[in-house]
């Protein structure tokens, strides 16, 4: 009852400066650049912004000792951490102290956080109040922090000071999020150059200059989007990134007898073959075996994006052709084309896709708004004509499908699934700055 008596003359003022501090490894040193904002309740670290909600303060300014039941009814002082980076993160919250003199003994200082038990500010190891803190890329968690003068705080404390600091302690080349989820995540935040329509709702780049550029073999590819597939190791379907190369590589039969079974066709042993034997050990890492769909289309068949996509994965074929193959090198699919068209003004996606492909040559919006599209090449895919033992599907220089032999020399840019293990350590997607794989 002694301290209830002399309550009145009590008056400690304490502050907390609210900052944040990011330790990371040099390895990803290049996410962790510091910019100090004008708001002195605002900083930014990195790869996390925190930001202090508007009106929220926390003082303690002429503050009388309080039971646990009082200190936990005050108003907190809020804080939302943003990871803003393209990498998780996990961290530990800190309180440090600032002090530099004539500091308030810590086993006096009760802290709070959100709804938490409160303790005492010198129980904690290092000064943790929350530990293990993960955040992955565009996440966000608002906390709220508590503190009050223990109601056994003594006379002795009067007239000293007490200042502290939030901080974020913690790494993030130990917590990369799979690259996968990683692209999946940015489609709410990118509608006009990602999209999710097709079938199966597999997350797509679409448009004329979408930030999908990565870098892989120490060259440019274009990043098609996150597919589920089968993978030939565990056997069982999971999310892929699916890339093609940016640039064709040049001219090529799709199979020199002129026979359109993938399985066996002479551009598939060459890309399985000699070219995978010239990818850097790296790139050969990223690389999975993966079960393709061989499915064939009928040439009889209308041309719609969604009919391509659908009979591709079916197992309609050519006599005694297999309906798929296992293998790391592929062909981008015929439904890759449309369903990279971003649309314009007078022909919008939509339209694209419920136009048959054979008139794409007249809608101007649809071919000339995808990155796949290319005016100067005929380009080979995949997809082979299921009724004629010979044909093969490709992309027209005037923007609409065409089917030719396969022994015919067009255009050829390979495509592969990287293994759903891949992580994206780097970059933001721009051809300036691409994805780098890890």
């Amino acid at each position: 009852m002694k301290i209830i008596k002399d309550k009145k003359i009590v008056m400690i003022v304490l502050s907390i400066i609210l900052v944040i501090i990011v330790m990371s490894s040099t390895t990803y040193a290049l996410f962790f650049k510091t910019h100090t904002l004008d708001n002195t309740e605002s900083y930014t670290a990195g790869i996390l912004d925190i930001t202090v909600e508007e009106g929220s303060k926390l003082s303690l300014t002429n503050t009388l000792p309080m039971t646990d039941e009082e200190g936990s009814k005050t108003t907190p002082y809020t804080f939302t951490i943003t990871n803003n980076g393209n990498i998780s993160y996990t961290f530990d919250l800190k309180m440090l102290s600032t002090t530099t003199s004539n500091q308030i003994n810590s086993k006096y200082i009760k802290v709070k956080l959100d709804d938490n038990e409160p303790v005492l500010l010198s129980s904690l190891s290092s000064g943790i109040i929350a530990d293990d803190l993960k955040l992955d890329p565009g996440k966000s968690v608002t906390m709220s922090v508590r503190i009050w003068l223990d109601i056994n705080t003594p006379n002795t404390e009067i007239g000293k000071k007490f200042s502290a600091k939030i901080v974020t302690d913690g790494i993030g080349s130990e917590y990369v999020l799979v690259g996968a989820d990683y692209i999946e995540s940015l489609l709410p935040d990118n509608p006009t150059t990602m999209n999710n329509d097709d079938p199966d709702g597999n997350v797509r780049y679409m448009g004329t200059v979408p930030n999908n550029y990565v870098r892989f073999n120490n060259e440019l590819w274009r990043i098609l989007g996150v597919f589920d597939v089968k993978s030939s190791e565990t056997g069982n379907t999971e999310k892929r990134i699916k890339i093609i190369r940016d640039e064709s590589i040049g001219n090529m039969a799709w199979d020199s007898g002129n026979i359109n079974d993938w399985s066996k066709a002479s551009l598939q042993t060459y890309l399985n073959g000699d070219y995978y034997n010239s990818l850097t050990s790296e790139a050969k890492e990223l690389v999975g075996d993966t079960y393709w769909n061989l499915g064939g289309v009928s040439s009889s068949s209308t041309p719609l994006a969604v009919n391509f996509y659908r009979l591709e994965r079916e197992t309609s074929v050519y006599s005694g052709r297999p309906w798929y193959w296992i293998g790391k090198i592929g062909l981008m699919y015929f439904s890759d084309y449309p369903y990279s068209t971003s649309g314009g003004s007078v022909t919008s996606r939509q339209s694209c896709l419920s136009q048959e492909l054979s008139n794409w040559s007249a809608y101007s919006d649809c071919k000339n708004n995808s990155y796949l599209y290319e005016s100067s090449l005929m380009q080979w895919t995949l997809t082979p004509d299921s009724i004629n033992a010979n044909w093969v599907f490709f992309v027209h220089a005037g923007g609409y499908n065409g089917y030719q032999g396969a022994n015919g020399s067009f255009a050829y840019r390979p495509v592969v699934y990287l293994k759903s293990t891949v992580q994206i350590t780097g970059g933001d997607g721009t051809k300036e700055n691409p994805y780098i794989l890890g």
